[in-house]
């Protein structure tokens, strides 16, 4: 039994994985874990961007691991410190924070030194997902009418 199979059942991908991993704060947490190497509490508090509480911290922290996207081991030089790791799933989520990323510096102009520190790292859609994304474009802006997704 995988991690997520507790939490919902015979829902849509999306929002199961909505219902997992978003938030405000998840995305940006496994960021810092993962990405820019922040291990402990005290580290993902005080060097957090965003300016995340402790509460809400410690909070979101448990939710990740509850699901399966981090974990933790105790620091050698004290036990009752935690580190926190991306585990398989957290890692195989990293694309889509990157995804995320790219759809952000595309649109809404973030800065331009972390844009160009994750740049070579953005994805670029592949030719399955720019067919999607191309019938996207017809449906929604210029109003043609195409057979919906089916999702049975």
């Amino acid at each position: 039994m995988n991690s997520s199979s507790k939490w919902s059942t015979a829902v849509c991908p999306i929002g199961l994985a909505s219902e997992l991993a978003c938030d405000k704060w998840m995305p940006i947490i496994l960021r810092d874990i993962g990405l820019l190497e922040r291990r402990t509490f005290n580290q993902l508090l005080k060097h957090n961007l965003e300016g995340i509480s402790s509460g809400s911290l410690a909070a979101k922290l448990k939710r990740l691991e509850d699901v399966g996207l981090i974990t933790f081991a105790s620091a050698n030089e004290h036990k009752q410190k935690k580190l926190y790791y991306l585990t398989e799933s957290g890692i195989d989520f990293v694309p889509v924070l990157l995804a995320m990323a790219g759809w952000s510096a595309k649109w809404h102009q973030p800065s331009a030194k972390f844009v160009e520190a994750l740049r070579p790292y953005l994805p670029e859609p592949e030719l399955t997902l720019q067919d999607l994304l191309s019938k996207l474009r017809e449906t929604n802006l210029e109003r043609k009418k195409l057979e919906p997704m089916s999702w049975t």
